[in-house]
């Protein structure tokens, strides 16, 4: 097992991910899934571990979606994934080569004006002859970060754009209901666009035939069984290993992406580790000057996709509440947001918490008959309490 933050882990070393898989696959024999989460908790190795060990009666493909920046790139990219991957396999060659008759010019090269009114037909084409292949099996498209792919088509091109493609894609959904199926995932919530382009003036939910989860956090034994293989990694004695892992998700919970940083902060320390340099390490992750983790993007998500008036409430919210001891009722924070003026009202307070905790930032609990808040993630809250800047 190798220790890599932040990059791609081969299939094999991505564990305790069985149950959710299991989950993901018995949903999508129904209907389409759309996967949130934030950034980093292993939404695309999970996918990817879905397409490489699909069920038999699956066809799977995957993209990466962040580069995308228009229609016809999307329609290009589609493309591209089916016919490298169908070519590679010997199938549907005539197929294939068909797809370039719908454009006056080689598809992967298109540059001519009247390209871009061609993204529909491209994409029917392109899901008719991959379900045509399929045989049986189920089409499974795995489209990862499409909701950043929709923000950058609304930033680059407005809101007719998306609109229309959420819409098409609906109405594939539908015409080939028996066979083919979406998979979205984002670290951008798919419900935080949806609710720009209402804002527009579209008042339809174009993915309400859909499911959406939330990919939860590993599970105790699992993340510290990554723990202990990732420790094995590194000069440390036998003997410490157990406390050591314990230590380590006791910290920073079960986000595999802070326990790699973790462990390969105790491997730079260049000598045998033992727990007592846990919390040196996890120190590090809050005040490097690096932002090692990256944690300063909590801040900067909300600067991206929240309006001015959520920006400024919602930051005032989690300032308050990465300052208590515990969690906090809704009217406790709403005093303490207030105090000393009244810059946010009830309903204010109240909406953006309900954004914070679709977005990932809180839980709720319910304690001593009471609704309350908290921080998601133990190392969040102390970042955000101690380096905020």
């Amino acid at each position: 097992m190798e220790i890599n933050p932040g990059g791609r882990l081969p299939i094999k070393d991505v564990v305790g991910r069985d149950a959710e898989i299991l989950r993901y696959w018995k949903i999508l024999r129904r209907q389409g899934l759309i996967l949130s989460a934030e950034r980093r908790i292993g939404k695309t190795h999970i996918v990817l571990k879905m397409r490489d060990e699909c069920p038999d009666d699956y066809l799977v493909f995957y993209q990466d979606l962040e580069s995308v920046h228009s229609l016809l790139e999307l329609a290009r990219a589609l493309y591209s994934a089916v016919s490298d991957s169908l070519s590679a396999a010997g199938r549907a060659r005539a197929k294939v080569a068909d797809w370039s008759r719908l454009v006056p010019t080689r598809l992967a090269g298109l540059e001519l004006p009247d390209a871009k009114d061609h993204w529909k037909a491209i994409l029917d084409q392109a899901i008719r002859d991959v379900v045509a292949v399929a045989d049986s099996r189920t089409v499974l498209l795995i489209w990862d970060e499409f909701p950043l792919m929709l923000y950058n088509l609304q930033k680059r091109e407005g809101t007719a754009d998306p609109i229309e493609l959420l819409d098409h894609l609906r109405k594939l959904r539908q015409l080939h209901s028996n066979q083919l199926r979406f998979l979205f995932t984002g670290s951008v919530g798919l419900h935080l666009i949806i609710r720009a382009l209402q804002r527009a003036g579209n008042a339809n939910d174009p993915v309400n035939d859909m499911y959406a989860e939330t990919v939860p956090p590993m599970a105790l034994a699992h993340a510290e069984g990554l723990c202990i293989g990732l420790l094995a990694q590194i000069d440390i004695s036998p003997g410490e290993v157990a406390l050591c892992s314990k230590h380590i998700v006791n910290l920073v919970g079960g986000f595999p992406y802070y326990i790699h940083h973790v462990v390969d902060q105790l491997d730079q320390l260049g000598r045998r580790v033992s727990v007592a340099d846990v919390d040196h390490a996890v120190e590090q992750l809050i005040y490097g000057d690096r932002d090692p983790a990256n944690l300063r993007y909590y801040v900067t998500r909300i600067g991206a996709y929240y309006d001015d008036n959520e920006r400024t409430s919602a930051l005032a919210v989690l300032d308050v509440v990465s300052a208590a001891d515990g969690p906090l009722t809704a009217d406790e924070i709403m005093n303490l947001v207030n105090h000393g003026s009244d810059a946010f009202s009830q309903e204010t307070v109240r909406s953006v918490l309900r954004l914070l905790v679709e977005d990932h930032y809180l839980l709720t609990a319910k304690r001593d008959r009471k609704l309350k808040f908290s921080f998601r993630w133990r190392l969040v809250k102390q970042w955000w309490k101690e380096a905020r800047l």
